[in-house]
């Protein structure tokens, strides 16, 4: 998960919505990272919400599901939103997750 995110935040550091919005490929580069996050967290759902109960999971999971069932009608303002202000705590809260996870061994 923590790979997508370092993808998705390289593919629109110098994008702006309108950019982004354009862009195909970035378009499908971060549709696709967003729907392997999803599908990583949709298997380990029960030991995510373990560690940290304050993320969505269950959303995030949707969100997976969204864009790859309705990939032709995907809300582009929700998707560069989710990058701008979900993904950030989304990666913190990983990082903070792979830290206990190193600590207890």
């Amino acid at each position: 998960m923590l790979t997508e995110i370092e993808v998705v935040e390289d593919t629109v550091k110098d994008l702006n919505f309108e950019t982004f919005a354009q862009n195909q490929q970035a378009l499908r580069v971060i549709l696709y990272g967003l729907a392997v996050i999803g599908e990583a967290v949709a298997k380990t759902i029960d030991e995510l919400e373990t560690q940290d109960s304050n993320i969505p999971w269950r959303q995030i999971r949707g969100l997976r599901n969204m864009v790859i069932h309705e990939y032709f009608r995907v809300d582009l303002v929700l998707i560069w939103q989710t990058i701008q202000e979900d993904l950030p705590m989304l990666k913190e809260s990983l990082l903070h997750i792979q830290n206990n996870l190193r600590d207890t061994k």
